[in-house]
């Protein structure tokens, strides 16, 4: 009897640490599903982060090419307006050089018919003085001829 109760405790003590044992393998199965969940949870985190971070780059990233593109647009509306300065420039001075030209031309002219004024001016100048000398010779004349 004695050896069925050893039995019995001995069954009974098995039967405790096979009960531990499950209890043991339950708790690793249980620590093992919340490190697998911690370690998803980090994994989570960590791709949240690095979504964030490719964010801010690409958003870094545009920004800039705005700032590039403004910067372009800024030196090309500078070269247009130089651009239209030198052309304007370059219009005035033609219509300097016309009007300059046009007065050069005036000049000419007008010296021009002086000299033929002055010319026909000396060439009439004997028949001038002739036209003259007869009006003096008929005034005597009249003269004379009312004193008679």
């Amino acid at each position: 009897m004695q050896e069925t109760t050893k039995q019995v405790e001995f069954q009974t003590e098995l039967k405790k640490y096979e009960a531990s044992i499950e209890q043991l393998k339950t708790e690793q199965k249980r620590v093992e599903g919340e490190e697998r969940r911690k370690t998803i949870q980090e994994e989570t985190k960590q791709h949240q982060m690095r979504a964030q971070y490719q964010d801010q780059l690409a958003r870094k990233r545009y920004e800039e090419q705005l700032i590039q593109q403004q910067k372009m647009n800024d030196e090309n509306l500078r070269r247009q307006e130089e651009s239209v300065a030198k052309q304007e420039a370059m219009r005035k001075a033609t219509i300097e050089h016309e009007m300059e030209l046009r007065h050069k031309n005036e000049m000419r002219k007008l010296e021009a018919e002086l000299r033929a004024k002055a010319k026909v001016d000396r060439e009439n100048q004997d028949l001038n003085l002739e036209q003259i000398r007869l009006k003096a010779s008929e005034k005597r004349i009249t003269v004379l001829e009312s004193i008679k």
